[in-house]
């Protein structure tokens, strides 16, 4: 389960960046400087969101396994 959810993570960041990439903002926010701060508070969001999904899977598992020893 977690080497699906890694995979899966990794697959929407790499397609995420292509897709912030390709956009049109993309001269604007490098001509003021501020690419790198979009980037950052992207790569920020999605490490939060990972951690989140893992700690509930995980979570999950703990009850999950407690209902079947009952």
């Amino acid at each position: 389960m977690k080497l699906n959810l890694l995979s899966t993570s990794l697959l929407f960041f790499l397609s995420l960046s292509s897709l912030l990439a390709n956009s049109t903002f993309d001269d604007f926010f490098r001509s003021t400087g501020k690419i790198n701060t979009v980037l950052g508070v992207v790569v920020i969001l999605f490490i939060v969101l990972l951690f989140f999904l893992i700690r509930l899977d995980r979570k999950i598992g703990k009850l999950e396994k407690q209902m079947k020893n009952e």
